[in-house]
This record gives C-alpha cells, sequence and structure tokens, in this order.
C-alpha cells in the first residue's frame, strides 16, 4: 500500500499540465432606428445562421490537446500534457441614438451574454476535464497503446461537450428561458 501511494505521489510530481485559454470577441453592428424596427434590424445584421435559422449571439470553440510521455522496456506514461482552447464570441454591437432602442437592449442585452456564457463555462470545463483525465491515464504496456487511449478519451470529451452545448440550448430553447430571445423585451 506504501509503495502505491508512493508512486501515485511520484507521478502527481513528476506530471505536468498546461492549459492556454483564449478568448476572441467578434461584434457585427446593429442601426436600429426604433424600438419597432430593432428585431429586423438585429435579424438582418447577424452573420450567425445555423440549418436556417437566425441567432443574435454565438459562441464558438476550438480546443486542441499534445502531450509527453516517459517510457522504458515495458511501460509509457503521460507526463506532461498542454491543452488549447480557443473562444470567439460573436455578438452584437448596438449603434443607435434613440433612447427606446437603447432601453430594450440594455434590458436584453446581459441575458443574451449570460446564455453564451454558459456555453463558454461548458467549454472551459472541457478542456480542464481533458488536462486532468489524460495526465489520469494508468500506466499502458506501449506507448502507441497510451498515445491511442488518450487520444480517444479527448475526443470522447469533445463529443460529451457537444453533446452538453446542445443539452444546455435545448433546456433553455437557445437563451428563451433565460431572457434572450429579444421579442421578448420589446
Amino acid at each position: 500500500m506504501r509503495s502505491l501511494l508512493f508512486i501515485l505521489l511520484f507521478y502527481s510530481i513528476c506530471s505536468e499540465a498546461k492549459v492556454n485559454i483564449t478568448e476572441n470577441n467578434v461584434f457585427y453592428s446593429v442601426n436600429a432606428k426604433t424600438k419597432e424596427t430593432l428585431l429586423t434590424t438585429i435579424n438582418n445584421a447577424t452573420p450567425i445562421r445555423e440549418d436556417g435559422e437566425v441567432f443574435h449571439g454565438h459562441t464558438k470553440w476550438n480546443i486542441n490537446w499534445r502531450f509527453w510521455w516517459k517510457s522504458n522496456s515495458s511501460q509509457c506514461r503521460i507526463n506532461k500534457v498542454e491543452a488549447s482552447l480557443i473562444l470567439t464570441l460573436t455578438m452584437p454591437k448596438l449603434v443607435s441614438t434613440d433612447e427606446q432602442v437603447k432601453q430594450v437592449w440594455s434590458n436584453w442585452y446581459p441575458n443574451l451574454l449570460t446564455h453564451e456564457i454558459g456555453h463558454i463555462n461548458l467549454a472551459k470545463a472541457t478542456i480542464k476535464e481533458i488536462e486532468k483525465s489524460l495526465l489520469a491515464i494508468p500506466t499502458q504496456s506501449s506507448c502507441q497503446r497510451l498515445e491511442q487511449t488518450a487520444n480517444t478519451l479527448a475526443q470522447q470529451k469533445m463529443t460529451e461537450l457537444s453533446k452538453a452545448s446542445k443539452k444546455y440550448d435545448r433546456e433553455t430553447n437557445h437563451g428563451e428561458s433565460q431572457g434572450a430571445w429579444l421579442y421578448m423585451h420589446l
């Protein structure tokens, strides 16, 4: 039992992880003249269209991972992981002098941002999970097996992220339950 604890302690000391997160913001302009034209204006201005639907905010993620191992003649173990997450948040930016438009915007926009932050948090949790999971892979009998196990595990985490994001959108109806739909504020 003591030797197992020593081995676990040794590997945790010798293991290294690095997670890099880059956040990019992209804005598209919405120049609404009146409260009555705001929804049409933003629908025409948004570059976010998926499967025939129009969205006002969007979070895109790109996750990559690399790992290094130490090996001897019969064992191979990951000792270093680097994971990177590039987030791109696309959101509208109001260009209007109309006070009614500004009031609607200030009531609605924080809700849209809250919804998108939910997607961001899912991606951030996933990259940390990938890093932690890769370092926790037990010693393998070959480095080829280790590499295959690690990449399969990371890909599973990516699939889970995709499913979690879709579930989040289903559960919130793409933010409607969070007040992120503009029509609710008009």
